[in-house]
């Protein structure tokens, strides 16, 4: 009889270990999902209060020199990638290092606890299902996913109606 001293692995164990790889990414690849979200969501409202920071300096200096922005008339959906005039430029200079990222704006007026005030919210694409919100930033992802671009979500959640 011979001894052979072959070495490596049988075909069995082989499958037992792919088969173990693929549990664990069936049960990984949903939480990182959710990860990716939360991440996206941090971004769109960190983004969000940059220009809403941005637009509250304008504002600020359009008071000081006696002309108050009218939001129903000064608002509105404003291209960050864009230079352009007021709000716009505003908003630009804010986002421009974010380059082709820089998204898509709301700007709008809204009583918020009893006071006038302004809102923005912020995403990346017209098709982008997350987006983010400042002031009362935007809490949960589903919230985000549900939501209406350009219509303020009171207290940063949805209210089921």
């Amino acid at each position: 009889m011979k001894n052979s001293n072959k070495k490596g692995f049988t075909l069995v164990e082989l499958v037992v270990v792919i088969a173990i790889i693929g549990v664990l990414a069936a049960i990984l690849v949903p939480s990182m999902m959710g990860y990716v979200k939360k991440s996206r969501l941090k971004t769109a409202n960190g983004n969000a209060k940059t220009a809403y920071n941005a637009v509250a300096e304008y504002a600020a200096d359009q008071e000081t020199q006696g002309t108050p922005v009218d939001w129903s008339k000064d608002g509105g959906t404003f291209d960050a990638k864009t230079d352009g005039t007021g709000i716009q430029h505003e908003i630009y200079k804010a986002l421009a290092s974010n380059g082709n990222e820089a998204g898509e704006v709301v700007v709008g007026g809204e009583t918020i606890n009893g006071e006038d005030t302004f809102f923005v919210q912020w995403h990346k694409t017209s098709t982008d299902d997350v987006f983010g919100q400042y002031p009362e930033a935007i809490k949960d992802v589903d919230t985000a996913e549900e939501g209406t671009f350009g219509k303020y979500i009171a207290g940063g959640k949805a209210s089921k109606a």
